[in-house]
């Protein structure tokens, strides 16, 4: 996918109040969950011929919550520590289920720790196996998917913690933003991650471990 020059770059606005008015709903069930219950339920990829280590909240809340009556998404959170120096890189996933024409999407809108708008271009959108849709054995329109991913620094995930009421998040649709949706992940979760990840980074050598937390800091 090719961006334009201004989509690749980072802008920043101020965000309007009334934008709060559009606050996604959380289920029940997920506001309940508190940061170490999403710490217990991360998922650990570890393997021994990999540098890197993925640590991951995709088991944290395992329930689609729905977006409109065509259309319902879930996100997570990720972690990717190499193991030969500490560093970490964090990744934002979306998976979105929906109904009708393929969709386009290629940034992400969230706030800051200054309350200012960020328009960040996604890493990827990549769609899903469409090959069998439509045919003869459905009636009416197909159900299709898309996986969105997003890196982001480990400040503007702190950031989204300290605000307490969770990370408002807008995919943007192109080319005319028909399609934008926003969500929600709670802070409990992104929180969780964090814990999980000292508790990884706690187990790798003292140089390695040393290193990691510098380039947080950075």
């Amino acid at each position: 996918m090719r961006f334009s020059s201004l989509t690749l770059g980072l802008a920043t606005f101020v965000l309007a109040s009334p934008a709060m008015a559009n606050t996604p709903v959380v289920p029940r069930q997920l506001a309940k969950m508190d940061a170490d219950a999403f710490r217990a339920k991360v998922t650990i990829d570890d393997d021994e011929l990999e540098y890197i280590t993925i640590i991951s909240t995709r088991e944290g809340f395992r329930k689609e919550q729905r977006l409109t009556s065509s259309a319902s998404f879930d996100s997570h959170v990720e972690a990717h520590v190499n193991k030969r120096t500490g560093e970490t890189r964090f990744e934002v996933h979306q998976f979105l289920r929906y109904r009708g024409s393929q969709r386009l999407y290629d940034t992400v809108h969230f706030a800051d720790h200054d309350n200012e708008l960020v328009v960040r271009p996604l890493d990827y959108a990549r769609r899903g196996d469409d090959s069998m849709c439509p045919n003869s054995d459905f009636a009416g329109d197909c159900a299709l998917t898309m996986r969105l991913m997003f890196s982001v620094d480990e400040t503007s995930l702190r950031a989204a913690i300290d605000r307490g009421d969770g990370w408002d998040l807008k995919f943007k649709g192109s080319p005319d933003g028909r399609d934008d949706f926003r969500i929600r992940i709670v802070s409990a979760e992104i929180e969780g991650l964090l814990l999980a990840v000292g508790d990884y980074r706690a187990t790798l050598p003292p140089h390695v471990n040393a290193g990691g937390l510098a380039a947080a800091l950075r």
